[in-house]
């Protein structure tokens, strides 16, 4: 594997579905040139796949509202759940404030449907960070 060899990785791990023409503009060789390097990095086992990469649903805020006293419970079920990366017992509106951040939108459905054991909820997506 020589350095154009590791600069064509370089571009497919930063954006795999680049065409070759592309690729080979930025490594300076032809599109046809590039496809045949990545052909025989395949072949000898250098790259052994494309992968997509699925963006998690992001960071949601919820607002618990309990319909029991069973907070013991309910805390020992959020310690519990990797999804939550914050949680806070509050006043006010609502009875807690979760932080969640679930690896997929699936993982999202599950927690909220387990959330309905303790009481409902309110979900808040965040759109961008600011502080």
């Amino acid at each position: 594997m020589d350095k154009v060899d590791r600069a064509i990785l370089d571009v497919l791990r930063q954006q795999a579905r680049m065409s070759w023409q592309d690729i080979g503009r930025r490594v300076h060789l032809s599109g046809q040139a590039v496809a045949m390097r990545v052909q025989r990095l395949q072949d000898e086992g250098v790259i052994t796949g494309f992968h997509a990469h699925i963006a998690a649903p992001g960071r949601c805020l919820v607002t618990v509202f309990m319909n029991s006293t069973r907070f013991d419970d309910f805390e020992r079920f959020i310690r519990a759940a990797p999804e939550v990366v914050e949680a806070s017992k509050t006043a006010g509106e609502g009875c807690y404030h979760l932080v969640v951040e679930p690896e997929e939108t699936a993982h999202l459905d599950v927690f909220l449907t387990s959330l309905l054991t303790y009481g409902t909820y309110r979900v808040h997506s965040v759109v961008r960070n600011i502080k």
